[in-house]
């Protein structure tokens, strides 16, 4: 008996056309969407950070989980922004020349500063940087700053005690920047999946962050990798992008 297959059933045009423009609606709602979102939480930050920068002792509680909650909002907006423009291929790079070490450091001390707003209880973490003279980089700073918040804020979210490493080092005409923490580690059969779009370990979070942070350094013309810590205690985040 001859079998004979319906290739027009397995390709047609009609349906590819409609998913197409679909997806098309979809990113365009998310871009729109995620601008008007933009004002209001821009307000909702600022006046909830003025209230506690108020100088009265006195704060209720609930003005702190205002200014936190107003900062995740925040992320959530900037989060889907980037998806629209990553999926979109827009996403443009402003390059220009920079010492990364002075950018972690001031990464660093912002984490530090802001102890009361975070998620987790940096006071019981301890986050060490010896950066060793000077690393300049052409690329993306504020997007850079972007990744290294986002790796350095989920070693954070993940670890109980201990501390969270960070070491930058040059490698022939590369810079290569490692996150290592003393948390729980990464189950072998999920870290294939951690850089995939809406993948995530935490409750409350979207799987957006490291998606974007691996998109970011793939558009630097470099790679991010995760794994295991040869200790057996925690897990190490590595992106290697070219210095110039």
């Amino acid at each position: 008996m001859e079998v004979r297959y319906e290739t027009e059933n397995m390709f047609n045009p009609g349906l590819i056309n409609k998913q197409v423009e679909l997806d098309n609606k979809i990113q365009e709602f998310i871009n729109i969407a995620s601008h008007e979102m933009k004002t209001p939480i821009q307000a909702i930050l600022t006046y909830s950070e003025l209230l506690q920068n108020n100088s009265d002792k006195s704060k209720p509680a609930y003005i702190k989980a205002i200014l936190r909650n107003s900062l995740r909002l925040q992320k959530l907006s900037d989060n889907l922004l980037d998806i629209t423009r990553i999926d979109s291929q827009i996403m443009g790079l402003k390059k220009e020349r920079f010492d990364l070490n002075a950018l972690i450091s001031w990464v660093v001390e912002d984490f530090r500063s802001q102890t009361e707003n975070l998620e987790y209880e940096i006071g019981k973490i301890g986050i060490e940087f010896k950066p060793v003279g000077q690393i300049f980089v052409n690329a993306d700073k504020c997007r850079l700053e972007q990744v290294i918040s986002n790796l350095l804020g989920n070693a954070l979210k993940f670890t109980q005690e201990g501390k969270v490493s960070i070491l930058a080092e040059k490698k022939e005409d590369n810079v290569i920047v490692t996150i290592s923490d003393t948390g729980r580690g990464i189950k072998p059969e999920i870290i294939h999946r951690l850089f995939t779009k809406f993948f995530t370990l935490s409750n409350s979070g979207t799987g957006l962050g490291l998606y974007i942070s691996k998109s970011i350094i793939g558009a630097h013309g470099g790679n991010m990798s995760a794994r295991n810590n040869v200790s057996g205690l925690g897990a190490s985040f590595t992106f290697e992008i070219p210095i110039h």
